[in-house]
């Protein structure tokens, strides 16, 4: 397998202790991209959306037969339950809408890894992946390794081409901070709307005609506030 550091491959990174992007090839030729994800800002999926698309770019040579698209694979290792589901890795998979049992293959994986988890229910080498990214301890010839690379990202010479400016730092986690914002607002709303007896409909209508959500987005916010009430 041909490793690589991610900076090679993205401008936009930020590296914080344990904390990298990796891009890999394999003898078969997939490829991989692995991201850490140290915060739960609710858009994983489309997150992993994204990062799919910047593979597919090298997925398929011109001239090509679709059939031959190299498969790619994105793994995300949070430090969190993305789905609270106590889990210790999560497969997104695109269905058939009304038939979940037909699993569409458009050649891609996306994965998410709960650093969280309870490693004793992993292999050995999983364990030691999840102590590694989870404190920073070295326990094995792996996480050796791991930790060599994380090394050698933070004192390359040009990291400096690599880390986000403060303003794209500073401008993503306002981004961030404003959409945790909204997202308590319409919580608050919900929950008041509830204790005044409106039933959901009502109370999809309010946040679509109040808070300029269309009826997917509306239903999302209603049935996660409702899923922790």
């Amino acid at each position: 397998m041909t490793v690589k550091r991610e900076a090679d491959k993205k401008k936009n990174a930020v590296y914080h202790g344990p904390r990298f992007d990796v891009y890999a090839e394999d003898e078969h030729g997939t490829i991989y991209d692995l991201e850490m994800q140290n915060q739960n800002h609710h858009d994983i999926e489309k997150r992993m959306a994204i990062y799919q698309g910047k593979l597919e770019n090298q997925a398929l040579y011109a001239g090509q037969s679709f059939s031959n698209r190299r498969q790619t694979v994105v793994l995300f290792l949070c430090d969190h339950d993305v789905y609270n589901l106590n889990r210790v890795h999560y497969q997104l998979i695109p269905q058939l809408v009304g038939y979940p049992e037909i699993l569409i293959d458009k050649g891609e994986t996306n994965v998410i890894v709960n650093l969280k988890g309870d490693a004793s229910k992993q292999a050995a080498l999983n364990q030691e992946m999840l102590t590694y990214f989870n404190d920073g301890t070295v326990t094995g010839k792996f996480s050796a390794a791991l930790d060599r690379a994380v090394r050698e990202v933070k004192n390359d010479v040009k990291k400096g081409e690599n880390y986000m400016t403060i303003e794209e730092y500073a401008a993503r986690q306002s981004a961030y901070a404003r959409e945790e914002e909204r997202a308590e607002k319409e919580a608050q709303t919900i929950k008041g709307l509830v204790t005044l007896n409106l039933d959901k409909d009502q109370i999809i209508k309010f946040l679509i005609d109040n808070f300029n959500l269309d009826k997917q987005e509306a239903l999302a916010a209603y049935e996660r506030v409702m899923a922790t009430a």
